[in-house]
């Protein structure tokens, strides 16, 4: 005796046979997108409704309170594993390893890091500005020690 699963896939087979035999036949006749918008719809339903009855099984499979480890601030843990067996989705699949890219994976120290942002002419446009700056301010110091103009290794030190 066939399962209800096994007769709906021998009926749907049948099925796919007839309609190919009366495509050919109505080669001339005009199709609508809505037409075949409509076929795929009621075949999702249909086996939406056969997946559902599947998957029953899996839904009485609930958590008691007593599988849980739970922590002072909050935090739960299941005491067993969860399913190993489940499909992973494709935005949790890990296609790169996380890390430096590019230059920044050749560079073994943190000047050399800090130099991957600010290049010598970025540095340079700092030193000039700087200096318009203490030139305007030079004049409120009494110690022309005090109003010194900068340079690029000054910028640079860390």
């Amino acid at each position: 005796m066939r399962t209800s699963y096994e007769e709906v896939k021998c009926l749907r087979k049948l099925l796919a046979e007839v309609e190919t035999d009366e495509d050919s036949n109505l080669d001339n006749e005009d199709i609508r997108p809505e037409d075949i918008l409509e076929e795929n719809f009621s075949d999702h339903e249909s086996f939406s409704a056969h997946d559902t009855e599947e998957d029953g099984d899996s839904g009485n499979e609930e958590v008691n309170n007593s599988e849980w480890f739970s922590s002072k601030d909050g935090v739960e843990w299941r005491k067993t594993k969860f399913r190993q067996n489940i499909r992973t989705r494709c935005h949790n699949i890990v296609s790169s390893l996380p890390g430096t890219k590019g230059t920044a994976k050749y560079a073994t120290s943190p000047v050399k890091s800090w130099e991957l942002f600010l290049h010598d002419n970025m540095i340079q446009l700092i030193v000039e500005c700087t200096n318009i700056f203490i030139e305007k301010s030079a004049l409120s110091f009494s110690f022309e020690k005090d109003a010194r103009k900068t340079v690029p290794l000054e910028i640079r030190a860390l």
